[in-house]
């Protein structure tokens, strides 16, 4: 039997362990069956999250850098009374993050550590799940299968004050000597079975002595505080918690997957100059007690280190090639109405169509009227009942975020003028709405399953849009002002 070509793809991607070129990895696609060329596959290698392009114009896979590679966990009182430990973040940046951490499996002596089910504080648990971000925590919990039937939602994503987990046995190494405050070394042998490698160093006997693996131990922690602090200067906060320590770890790996390394756990409890902060709704890492903004060097392109030399305006992104999930939800939700005004359509979708050509306009309209006649042709309005209300309310909210993208942009106003966090709301809005209206597409049976997740999404965004809004809209008319040019 043939295997397809994207299977053979994504096991190259979640298994090949050595750096490799874009010309490389298109004559493995070619020999899969499928015509690639070079500056197809780079495109591919770098818009896919488990792959990391490296200085020298070569790249590797997540199984490729973190493979074989130590980190450390140091299990806590009440974990060790219990005879287990949670895995919770503690195996991040290391392991696959699309993988649930109970889902695990931890190898000690060729045997791999059996699971518990334990009852722990939601606090203590929530620390333990900080890193997946404060507004996450609560689900990764609510996913672990100790927690099957417990409905998050209904409980407003609170926590109750006690939560079961799903935690790894110490029994093992307890028979084997193992006591409270020895470290836990790990090492990720197989990637992509998400198989880790375990075995214990004992905490040094001397309390006022320090050891040498001590004093390494210290300098691991100034070491990953260096790192972060230098990421944050040349990459800003990441789209994750995850992505930005997996971006310092894979870089910096000589120096941080060590055998002597300490625990991310632990360096968040000591670091001073590092913390949780927000970025819009979410958390990301960044300089402790200030604002992480918007705009910087890793995105402003035309960013200048002249002294005296004032930086223009950065680029905004172009949203005039609307993304057809976006064309096609839009449409059938007229459908779905009973009404079909191109023109609305188009003023929705562009607003600032009035200022392109006729010709222009003429091509998009007849580009959406065409778009309507082959989508009308299959449409079922009774099939699309379940989806059409949330579709509806979704694009509502999309219009209005839309509109005021467009009017940011129109200002032609420098982005370091506007309030950076709501800058920071408006794009993660605008992100979400999107990939609600893909997956209305793609998968419109799991829009139905959620929908009372959804709501309460749709909610919360349109409550933050709000409140952001306003803000945005006072400095939108105060640049426009300042842009006014009077001729005499």
């Amino acid at each position: 039997m043939k295997i397809p070509a994207e299977t053979l793809v994504q096991k190259f991607i979640r298994t090949y362990t050595e750096p490799f070129s874009a010309k490389e990895f298109a004559v493995f696609i070619s020999k899969c069956g499928v015509k690639c060329s070079e500056s197809e596959a780079e495109v591919f290698l770098q818009n896919d999250s488990n792959v990391f392009a490296l200085a020298n114009g070569l790249f590797a896979t997540r199984a490729c850098a973190f493979t074989g590679q130590y980190f450390s966990i140091k299990p806590v009182r009440k974990e060790f009374d219990k005879g287990v430990f949670v895995v919770g973040h503690r195996c991040m940046p290391f392991v696959d993050p699309d993988v649930l951490s109970c889902s695990l499996n931890f190898c000690y002596k060729k045997g791999i550590l059996p699971k518990k089910v334990v009852e722990l504080d939601s606090a203590y648990l929530l620390d333990l799940f900080s890193l997946f971000g404060d507004e996450y925590a609560p689900q990764y919990i609510a996913q672990d299968p100790a927690n099957t039937g417990m409905d998050l939602a209904a409980l407003d994503y609170i926590l109750p004050n006690q939560v079961n987990i799903t935690a790894v046995s110490l029994e093992p190494l307890i028979k084997d000597g193992f006591k409270y405050g020895d470290r836990i070394l790990c090492r990720v042998v197989d990637w992509d079975n998400c198989i880790i490698e375990v075995d214990f160093i004992p905490r040094s006997e001397g309390h006022l002595q320090m050891s040498m693996e001590d004093v390494d131990r210290e300098n691991w922690y100034t070491s990953l505080e260096k790192c972060l602090l230098e990421s944050f200067q040349l990459a800003g906060p990441m789209s994750s918690i995850e992505e930005q320590l997996s971006l310092v770890f894979t870089d910096k790996r000589n120096e941080l997957c060590v055998k002597n390394c300490g625990s991310l756990q632990e360096f968040f409890s000591r670091t001073t100059k590092i913390g949780f902060e927000f970025f819009g709704v979410e958390t990301r890492l960044w300089y402790k007690g200030q604002d992480v903004p918007a705009i910087g060097k890793w995105n402003d392109a035309s960013y200048s280190d002249s002294e005296g030399e004032k930086p223009v305006r950065p680029q905004v992104e172009s949203f005039d090639q609307i993304p057809s999930f976006v064309v096609d939800c839009a449409i059938k939700d007229q459908l779905y109405s009973k009404v079909f005004d191109i023109d609305l359509l188009l003023k929705n979708l562009h607003p600032n169509s009035y200022r392109v050509s006729a010709i222009q306009r003429k091509v998009m309209l007849l580009h959406l009227k065409n778009r309507h006649d082959i989508l009308s042709q299959t449409y079922n309005r009774f099939a699309d009942s379940e989806i059409g209300d949330i579709r509806h309310r979704v694009l509502e909210l999309f219009y209005q975020v839309n509109k005021l993208v467009y009017s940011i942009d129109l200002t032609c106003a420098d982005l370091a003028n506007f309030p950076q966090q709501s800058l920071v709301i408006l794009s993660q809005i605008f992100a979400h709405i999107n990939h609600i209206l893909e997956i209305a597409e793609e998968d419109p049976a799991s829009i139905v399953q959620e929908s009372d997740e959804l709501y309460l999404s749709i909610d919360g965004m349109e409550f933050n849009f709000e409140c952001v809004e306003e803000e945005l809209r006072a400095v939108i008319a105060k640049e426009s002002k300042n842009g006014f040019i009077v001729i005499k």
